[in-house]
């Protein structure tokens, strides 16, 4: 019952999960329902298991500092090759490619 209202550990994990149907979902910090009234609240997948880690890559342990500042490049280099400033802003507060 109070799942229907507040954010659960199973909301939260599927927050963090990369999965296709888990991206961008269930943003609530405290209260899940802004979730369901805004359309952005997910279930678990039930046909596939929760994935964690970002989008497109495979994870590498041993190279936790690139794995760190490997967002903040992409975005970096997004920026440089950008041509105008409608690019220049998609790179910067656009969603991941």
């Amino acid at each position: 019952m109070l799942g229907l209202v507040l954010n659960t550990p199973a909301h939260h994990h599927i927050h963090h999960a990369s999965n296709n149907a888990c991206r961008d979902k269930n943003f609530g910090g405290a209260l899940i329902v802004f979730d369901r009234l805004f359309g952005t609240f997910a279930e678990a997948p039930t046909a596939e298991p929760l994935r964690y880690g970002l989008v497109g890559r495979e994870p590498q342990p041993s190279r936790s500092l690139r794995i760190a500042i490997d967002g903040w490049l992409e975005i970096l280099g997004r920026l440089w090759l950008a041509r105008s400033w409608r690019e220049r802003y998609a790179a910067a507060f656009g969603p991941p490619r």
